[in-house]
């Protein structure tokens, strides 16, 4: 599975640790990657906010609450 958990990331970590799985992601051609939030609301703003520099689609995971699924492509 093409996903990254952000427990225990600190809030100031997240754009760089994100910028960089992003970057692996690409390299491999994957189109969608699950980013593990929790259920915290900073931290999936924080993500919506990196996506949106990378023009990405961000989708509520349908069945986990703490997790995001985004659209690389």
């Amino acid at each position: 599975m093409n996903r990254i958990d952000l427990h225990g990331t600190r809030h100031e970590g997240v754009t760089r640790k994100l910028d960089i799985f992003f970057w692996e992601m690409i390299q491999k051609n994957i189109n969608s990657v699950e980013v593990v939030t929790g259920i915290s609301d900073k931290m999936k703003e924080l993500v919506r906010e990196t996506c949106i520099d990378y023009d990405f689609s961000v989708v509520e995971h349908p069945t986990n609450v703490g997790c995001l699924i985004i659209l690389l492509a």
